[in-house]
């Protein structure tokens, strides 16, 4: 019986043997040259006007961000009169991540045919990769709160002082503070516009409604027993007085005018040198008061009008400001009528 013969003769076994080996070695090489091509950027490629094409991740990283994150750690000044710190967008939180957009360029880069193709013809248009900074996490809100306490300052009201024997004014000065939306937006859209300089926004902050009780003021030196009346600050009169004794001195302090008083009564106050006197002495020529009186909040304590003349110029009441009657009815209609009459009354040691 005769055996059978292979169907395959050796020269065909041989021939496929080295077809496979040769298309095996073209695999190998193809996904070699692949491999080489994924690793790099697609020629052509752009990421926020810079080209990277041809190059691998790390050489890519590092040429985007020379051109678009290093002007991001660039100074910028935020200042005000009263405020100065030097300090970088990025550390402000103006940032981009420019590993991700990196990525983001090498996924447009296909599967292993059209990088191939792109690797032997050339890319059929430019991969165009966006890489805007944006605001996230950083130092702005915390440089700003810092900002807001060194500028911060509080109004001050109008004030007089008498420590220096005569009246000194202090005019009312508004305050200010720091106004952190507009201050926040200004930051912003100066380091979006690439400024290295940005003045950060204040607002006044009012020191309320004005006190009209020194608009005029009355100020009493008890040494030299002189009236002087002020308005808004300037002596506009001058006028001899009598004032208390050593042992009934003037109370010295800051004290109001609480009401004007025509044809006041006197009421015996009950001390020691009123004894034997009447409890009320009315209106008329032997009342002591005069025709016109200014009553202080100082308890006991008026400027009125005298007929004793000789007193004028000493320390001889028992406490009040004497005046002629004269000038007390001068300096009576000088002064704002009615109760809580807004006229300041400093009386002070001289």
């Amino acid at each position: 019986m005769a055996s059978k013969r292979s169907w395959m003769s050796p020269k065909l076994a041989v021939g496929l043997a080295v077809g496979l080996a040769v298309a095996g070695l073209s695999s190998v090489v193809l996904v070699s040259i692949d491999r080489n091509a994924s690793a790099r950027l697609p020629s052509g490629t752009i990421i926020e006007d810079v080209p990277v094409g041809g190059l691998d991740f790390e050489a890519a990283v590092v040429r985007v961000r020379a051109q678009v994150e290093e002007p991001l750690r660039r100074p910028v000044v935020l200042k005000t009169d009263r405020f100065e710190v030097t300090t970088t967008p990025w550390d402000l939180g103006f940032r981009v991540d420019i590993p991700d957009r990196v990525r983001v360029a090498q996924r447009h880069s296909g599967n292993i045919i059209t990088r191939l193709g792109n690797r032997v013809l050339g890319p059929n248009e430019p991969v165009f990769v966006d890489a805007p900074p944006a605001w996230g996490d950083g130092d702005l809100d915390a440089v700003l709160a810092t900002a807001a306490e060194a500028v911060k300052e509080a109004p001050q009201n109008a004030d007089i002082d008498i420590s220096s024997g005569f009246v000194r004014f202090t005019p009312e000065r508004a305050g200010r503070t720091l106004d952190l939306e507009a201050s926040k937006k200004a930051v912003m859209q100066g380091v979006q516009l690439g400024d290295t300089s940005v003045r950060l926004v204040t607002t006044p902050v009012s020191a309320g409604a004005a006190d009209s009780t020194l608009n005029k003021v009355i100020l009493v030196r008890t040494g030299e027993n002189k009236l002087y009346l002020y308005d808004k600050g300037v002596i506009v009169k001058t006028w001899p007085v009598a004032t208390g004794t050593a042992s009934y001195p003037t109370p010295t302090g800051i004290y109001k005018i609480v009401s004007k008083i025509e044809n006041p009564s006197s009421y015996n106050p009950g001390s020691d040198w009123a004894r034997g006197l009447p409890a009320v002495i009315g209106p008329g020529p032997y009342n002591p008061l005069g025709t016109k009186a200014l009553e202080l909040d100082a308890p006991g304590i008026l400027i009125h009008a005298t007929s004793d003349r000789g007193s004028i110029g000493y320390n001889a009441s028992h406490g009040c400001i004497r005046m002629l009657e004269e000038n007390e009815a001068e300096l009576f209609a000088m002064v704002p009528e009615g109760t809580n009459s807004p006229a300041a009354f400093p009386t002070i040691e001289a």
